[in-house]
């Protein structure tokens, strides 16, 4: 049974700030790292470490934002005010890192931004990734709710991956000129997808209130093995999506020497990712979350295994296939996770009898910083410092195959290590149904217990 909550208007309201969070994201994944370094001169080993320190920092400030969130209930609800207080934070970030004075960047100042725009980035993507938690209550209703969640977002991806290819078509096509377009539109983005949220998601108070002392809870969380499951999946695919995304254009401009096409296909990765999700959720609703991510992480390592002999100068065929098979799946395992993770918000609201979204889903959003973190400064050392490969034309081809094995094997490995993590995964569908069923009689009992408390 579809939960009553999630009609049309609130599942748009509530996903269209997808939008904007990862319109941001995206290039600061794939076009900035090159655009620092290439483009604005710094040292490009010196920016993979700076972006990877500014997603570290982040270990700290996930947990207590989630923390803070479970606990400070305002008149707006639990979510409303991160979302508004993220949007303002976020829009004056993007504007320095996107649209930068060349004269005043310095490892430091890239440094500085950057933690403030995850900071901005932080606020929101908990709040909202929690609140869904609680909108969708189902098993399967939280993986129509985050499906949704994620076409909203990879639209939000493909629409800023669109945006230099129109100011190309403009006549402008300087790269400065194309980073500053997509992030202006990312400002523009963040109030107009942020009011409907704001106006017509309902955001209620804790349901529960905390039955055991912090200490203990905490316990529970770091033994739970359902949620490492999940925590090392998510870090692993956040590694695997942010190695190959840094390293796409460089595969693109000098491994297949396509570089005019470089900006369309990686377009077309996540064009086919939205389109995807839709028969994806069918699948899922099926055969369940833990069948439908382990088929799917299965065929994205099988992609990067083929890629690697697909690949040679001018081969659009094998840069067309890869494209469209990866980006057919790209979007099911950030997607199925986060749905996984409200089900084990549950599983610890049984054991703990408090309902602790926004610490899980800080942990959850440490775990893909720290993957897609690591993976930035890792491979560009890695290419850089092991193969001899730089950032401009003149490579040697021993450079250019280990640009192409790093790419490969590090995406190739990365799934993998996600597969294994589901190997006889044990929250399934039938267990998550007992699991409510315990919930909800817990919540009739309280409130017949508050009813009568009430009438004496």
């Amino acid at each position: 049974m579809n939960d009553a909550r999630l009609d049309k208007k609130t599942l748009a309201a509530y996903s269209g700030i997808s939008m904007p969070i990862a319109a941001m994201i995206m290039p600061v994944a794939v076009y900035l790292p090159p655009f620092y370094s290439a483009g604005l001169g710094i040292n490009l080993a010196t920016v993979g470490l700076i972006f990877t320190l500014a997603r570290v920092w982040d270990v700290i400030t996930d947990p207590i934002m989630g923390v803070l969130i479970d606990r400070f209930d305002t008149r707006w609800g639990r979510r409303k005010h991160w979302i508004a207080l993220g949007v303002p934070v976020m829009m004056l970030a993007i504007w320095m890192v996107f649209v930068p004075d060349p004269e005043q960047v310095t490892p430091l100042y890239l440094g500085f931004w950057l933690v403030v725009m995850y900071l901005g980035y932080t606020m929101m993507a908990i709040a909202h990734q929690s609140w869904g938690a609680e909108l969708a209550v189902s098993y399967d209703d939280r993986s129509r709710l985050f499906t949704w969640r994620e076409v909203f977002l990879l639209s939000g991806m493909t629409i800023v991956l669109a945006t230099p290819a129109l100011v190309e078509y403009l006549g402008v096509g300087d790269q400065a000129t194309k980073i500053a377009s997509m992030g202006i539109l990312c400002m523009i983005l963040l109030p107009v997808t942020a009011i409907p949220i704001l106006l017509w998601v309902p955001d209620r108070a804790a349901r529960t209130t905390m039955t055991v002392n912090w200490v203990e809870a905490v316990k529970i969380m770091v033994t739970n093995t359902i949620l490492w499951r999940l925590l090392i999946a998510d870090l692993a695919t956040g590694f695997a999506t942010s190695s190959t995304g840094a390293l796409y254009i460089f595969l693109i401009s000098y491994v297949f020497e396509l570089p005019q096409m470089a900006s369309i296909m990686l377009l077309l990765v996540f064009l086919l990712g939205t389109l995807g999700m839709p028969v994806w959720l069918k699948v899922a609703t099926r055969w369940g979350k833990d069948k439908t991510i382990r088929m799917a992480l299965g065929f994205s390592m099988a992609m990067h295994g083929l890629l690697f002999f697909m690949a040679g100068p001018g081969n659009i065929v094998g840069i067309w296939v890869y494209t469209v098979l990866y980006g057919f799946v790209f979007g099911v395992a950030p997607t199925l996770l986060r749905s996984m993770m409200a089900d084990v918000t549950d599983l610890d609201e049984v054991e703990t009898g408090s309902k602790r979204a926004g610490l899980f889903y800080a942990v959850m959003t440490t775990s893909s910083k720290l993957g897609s973190a690591l993976a930035v400064g890792i491979t560009f050392a890695f290419v850089q410092y092991v193969f001899g490969f730089e950032a401009k034309p003149d490579n040697t081809q021993a450079a250019l195959d280990g640009l192409l094995f790093t790419y490969c094997a590090f995406g190739t490995l990365s799934y993998l290590l996600a597969y294994v993590a589901f190997i006889r995964y044990p929250l399934t569908k039938q267990r998550h149904e007992a699991i409510a069923a315990t919930l909800a009689d817990r919540y009739a009992e309280d409130e017949a217990a508050a009813s009568g408390g009430a009438a004496s």
